[in-house]
Formats: structure tokens, sequence, C-alpha cells
């Protein structure tokens, strides 16, 4: 089990200290991957600290300290990143936190106060982790369940910070396994982990968000799956989308009908009903395609356990 005191940079010794009530490692959390302090680290680490001071005092353990903080964020699909566009880095903003026994999954606010969200993985849980790229590093995690994530948004400099913990940590806690064997949710109030399926902390009954309303809202209001799980802005771009095609889509299918009248073509002849059919049917292959996906990545953000108060 790698202790708070576990030596990572072989030219600096170990400064455990305390930061707003939490411990923390200063010669890791504030320096580069060579052991270098830097003013942007310490300044990005403190204002971290700051802010997630709350879940950090109710996770830590007993020996227990944090080595490092580093913006990240679990990366979609290929096809959830494709829908979403440039809307895929606003979703599910989150912060992780390295300790010498655990990676730390919180949820933020896009201004980094915490959501209330949270998830853990002992560093024995995971099969294989590695961080990959340089200018766009990614860390992905194979967990000895059989699961795979992969965490994107990860600043360079921070990629680099994390390749090497994962390589002075993941052998020292190969022995240290939770009975999920992988990242779990754990109630923000009670710190109990969470069943998945199951939106209600088995231990203090703190109720949460669930699949089938989002689910309802997600069909049944433009938009309506990202307002129900925060995303508001997410939430107004995609009902706009649902109108347009909704609006456009009733007016072919009046055209279809004989309701309304055609317009006509370029060369002044009357379309016929049969193009409108065309139309009718790719405007709803493409609505239900929108709301597949939309549906789809309402669900994945339920997952993460979103308190309903």
């Amino acid at each position: 089990m790698p202790t708070a005191q576990i030596p990572v940079h072989t030219d600096q010794s170990v400064r455990l200290s305390s930061h707003f009530g939490i411990p923390l490692r200063e010669d890791t959390a504030f320096t580069n991957r060579r052991g270098i302090e830097k003013r942007g680290i310490r300044k990005r680490a403190e204002q971290a600290l700051d802010k997630l001071q709350e879940p950090l005092r109710k996770m830590l353990e007993p020996d227990e300290a944090v080595l490092y903080i580093a913006r990240g964020q679990m990366m979609p699909s290929g096809v959830e990143r494709f829908f979403l566009g440039v809307h895929a880095y606003y979703l599910a903003p989150a912060m992780l936190v390295l300790t010498n026994r655990r990676l730390l999954h919180l949820f933020v606010t896009w201004n980094r106060m915490w959501k209330r969200g949270m998830r853990s993985a002992r560093w024995g849980d995971m099969e294989e982790a590695k961080v990959k790229g340089l200018l766009c590093p990614k860390l992905q995690i194979k967990y000895r369940n059989g699961k795979k994530e992969t965490y994107w948004r990860i600043r360079s400099d921070d990629g680099k910070k994390i390749q090497l913990l994962l390589e002075v940590l993941l052998p020292t806690a190969a022995g240290e396994t939770s009975p999920a064997l992988s990242m779990t949710s754990v109630c923000p109030d009670c710190r109990a982990a969470l069943t998945p399926g199951l939106y209600e902390c088995p231990q203090c009954r703190l109720k949460f968000k669930d699949e089938k309303t989002a689910l309802r809202r997600a069909l049944l209001i433009p938009g309506g799956g990202f307002f129900y799980t925060g995303h508001t802005l997410l939430g107004v771009a995609h009902s706009l989308i649902d109108l347009f095609l909704l609006f456009y889509l009733a007016i072919s299918v009046l055209v279809a009908l004989g309701a309304v009248q055609p317009e006509s073509t370029a060369s002044g002849a009357p379309q016929d009903r049969f193009a409108a059919l065309v139309v009718v049917a790719f405007l709803a292959i493409l609505l239900g395609l929108h709301n597949w996906i939309t549906t789809r990545i309402s669900r994945n953000l339920i997952r993460n356990y979103i308190p309903a108060s």
C-alpha cells in the first residue's frame, strides 16, 4: 500500500503539509514532471483545493494525501462526439485528484465548484493505466473487472506528471483493490459506495436523478434530457435543433397530405407529394437519430449519480 510518504522525485525530499485542512504533498502537487516547482501549477492547485475542500475532507482516509490535481473529464464515445461537436467539450467537467491510494473523480461546474458528484478507484483496481498523446493527452484506464475509461481535456504538463505518478503508484498498489475492481460512484453525504442502477444511497437514503425520468424528458421535451442533468446551455442548443426539425417535419407532412400547397421548384413546376414524403422520411429519421443520441448522453450523465436536490 503506497503511504503518504511514498518517494516520487529522487532529488526531492518529501514535503507533507496541510492546505485548508487537507493533507498535501507539496513536492508533487506544486511541481512538474522533473520535480521543479512552477508558479502556474501551484496557483491552479491552491485554487482547486480551495473550491474542493469540502469533498476532499469527506473522502480522504487516514494516511492519505493529495499528490496532484488536474483538470480532466470522461471522454464521450465517437458517435456522441460527432453529434455534439464542440459541445462535447462542455459535457460533465471534472477535476482529477491523485492521492497515494486512489484516483478521485470530482464533478464540477464551469468555474470549478463541486457539484456534489464523485467517483473513486483505488490504484490496485487498475489493470493498466497510461497517458497517451503530447499536445492533447488522454488518460486511458483498463480496470480489473474489464471496464475501460478514457479521460481527456488534460493539460499537456499535467499529462506528463500524471504518467510519472502512475509509474510510481501502480506497481506499489497492485494488491490493494476494492470490491468493485473499477471506478465506483460515491454518495456525497455519507461516502457509501453507490449501487449501479439504484438511484438512492443504500446507507443514508439520499436520492439521485434517475434514468426513467431522464428518458421521459428527453423524448417529450426538446432538450429535456440535458436540462434534467443540469446542462442548461446544451439543453437550449439542442431544444432549438429539435424545434427546427419538428417545424419542418410538420410542414412537410401537411404538404404530403395535400393540406398545404407545395412550393414551386426553380423551373416553376409545383413539387409533388412524393418529394414531400421523401422529405418527411428524411426529417423523421434525422429527428429520431438526434433524440436517440441525446437520450443516450443523458443516460450516461445520470449514471454518474446527480443528487436530486
